[in-house]
């Protein structure tokens, strides 16, 4: 397991994005994609192709489940685990009492690898998205 990247919930992509060049040097390691199912926009940000990222999350028009976190002042969101085994990792999960809050679903993001959100009480949330097949 490894640390793939750091979720924060803004407003706007295209605002957001040369704010985070500007302090942290990090540019563009994806274009901007429209999650349907998720119902947002992501754009991944790093100072280079092989460092953890940062994803900005742009929620839809409408109804998104990062809408609630950017009415709360958005920011911060999750962190993301690249786990080899998506199934087991929640199993286990959900054994020790956390919260499945969305299932493994294919995401846009990653070409059709799948995440999954918890919500552990003294952590928060936290995605899980499949390590790609080598």
């Amino acid at each position: 397991m490894k640390l793939h990247h750091v979720g924060i919930v803004v407003q706007s992509i295209a605002q957001s994005a040369p704010r985070y060049r500007q302090l942290f040097g990090l540019q563009p390691v994806s274009p901007v994609v429209t999650d349907e199912r998720q119902r947002v926009n992501v754009q991944f940000l790093a100072s280079d192709a092989d460092a953890t990222s940062v994803e900005l999350i742009e929620p839809l028009p409408g109804i998104s489940p990062a809408r609630g976190a950017l009415e709360k002042g958005g920011g911060l969101n999750h962190l993301c685990f690249e786990v080899a085994d998506i199934e087991a990792m929640v199993r286990h999960a959900e054994s020790d009492g956390v919260v499945c809050v969305c299932s493994p679903v294919p995401a846009a993001a990653f070409d059709g690898r799948r995440i999954a959100f918890l919500y552990y009480r003294e952590i928060g949330l936290i995605e899980f998205v499949e390590a790609a097949k080598k």
